[in-house]
Order: structure tokens, then C-alpha cells, then sequence
């Protein structure tokens, strides 16, 4: 499954006027595949140009991703 979304920004700016924090909405059925639900904790990855969203319910964080 593939949606285009959009970065919201979100919170306070900052002293030159920029936002420091951005939402993204995540519908439920997008949950449902990646085997989530709301509410669930997750460990968010950053890196290689990519953001990597895994459920923290799992034993052991999957480093290949």
C-alpha cells in the first residue's frame, strides 16, 4: 500500500519563526497492514533519506529495515 502524505507542521516555531515538529495522519486501515492500531507504541528510525516506523511491541528491532 502507497499514499502520498504531507508533512503538517505542528507546535511552537522557533525564534526565526520556523516550525521544529511535523505530523503525518495515518488511517486506520494503513494501521490494520502494518499490524497496528492506534494508540500502539513505536520506535521511530531515521536514516538513508528514509523514515522507518516498527512497532515497539517486538522483542527485538529489526536493524535491516
Amino acid at each position: 500500500m502507497v499514499r502520498r502524505k504531507t508533512l503538517s507542521p505542528t507546535g511552537a516555531t522557533d525564534d526565526d519563526g520556523q516550525y521544529r515538529n511535523v505530523t503525518i495522519n495515518l488511517h486506520v486501515d494503513e494501521l490494520t497492514v502494518a499490524g497496528m492500531d492506534v494508540g500502539d507504541e513505536v520506535f521511530v528510525r531515521v536514516r538513508d533519506n528514509r523514515i522507518v516506523i516498527q512497532p515497539a511491541t517486538n522483542a527485538v528491532i529489526e536493524h535491516d529495515v
